[in-house]
């Protein structure tokens, strides 16, 4: 069991009815704001390089929004989920699921500016709005898949996960998704 794993897991039980932990739940939301992301270290810190500027931020985005998320909206790999393109498409769509061209067109700038970030520095820090809608709405997000998208997000190998996100996200096949997947433990 990879670290993502095991960090998901301690989340999801952290989440739990009868053993809610709200203070390591709450530092570890706290890490999705550049400012108070040092209340999540504690927790992190078993699992990733602090040390390490592009690791910090991966880890404190996905812990931040798996604690976001739990424990109902906190999908994980293989539920059907799909990537975060089909994430976006359901907030775009809304309750109705329904396609409509005009729902995707008005949120369709936000999610061409997430397509925009070049670094994982700056994707990261557009997730956070986007974990909170998710939440809100009650949209599942896959965090393990986002979690490898994320280590993947700077490297230029076939095919990218902009394009994946792109694939899904305008397409709504997740189908697409699982072609292109990439949910293997990574160094």
């Amino acid at each position: 069991m990879s670290d993502i794993k095991n960090l998901l897991d301690d989340i999801k039980i952290a989440a739990s009815p009868g053993r809610e932990d709200r203070g390591m739940l709450a530092a570890l939301r706290r890490g999705l704001s550049e400012a108070t992301e040092h209340y999540a270290w504690p927790y992190l810190a078993p699992y990733c390089n602090l040390s390490d500027p592009e690791q910090r931020i991966v880890w404190l985005t996905i812990a931040g929004a798996a604690a976001t998320l739990a424990p109902d909206g906190l999908a994980r790999a293989g539920r059907g989920v799909g990537n975060l393109g089909v994430t976006l498409r359901k907030l775009a769509l809304g309750s109705t699921g329904e396609k409509s061209d005009k729902a995707l067109a008005s949120f369709e700038a936000r999610f061409r500016r997430l397509l925009t970030c070049q670094t994982t520095e700056e994707i990261s820090r557009h997730l956070s709005g986007v974990i909170r809608a998710a939440a809100a709405k009650g949209v599942p997000v896959d965090v393990e898949q986002l979690f490898w998208d994320l280590q993947k997000w700077e490297r230029t190998e076939e095919p990218t996960t902009k394009v994946r996100w792109a694939q899904t996200y305008w397409s709504g096949d997740a189908d697409t998704d699982a072609a292109g997947a990439d949910t293997e433990e990574q160094p």
